[in-house]
């Protein structure tokens, strides 16, 4: 059994579940929640701006 990580927030991802999206060049992205795709696809946010993540994640803020 695999245990990824999200691409965007750093948590586990364990089989069967998330979202693993696949780029044109064969890039493999993989996401823990659907907040998490759309945060890093649709809007381009920077994971390490977002209070949510860090919690998440469980890392001190960026200085």
């Amino acid at each position: 059994m695999r245990v990824y990580k999200c691409n965007f927030c750093g948590a586990p991802i364990y089989p069967g579940e998330g979202i693993m999206y696949v780029k044109a060049d064969g890039t493999v992205l993989r996401y823990c929640s659907h907040k998490c795709f759309v945060s890093a696809t649709k809007y381009g946010r920077d994971p390490r701006d977002l209070a949510w993540v860090r919690k998440r994640s469980k890392k001190p803020a960026a200085k």
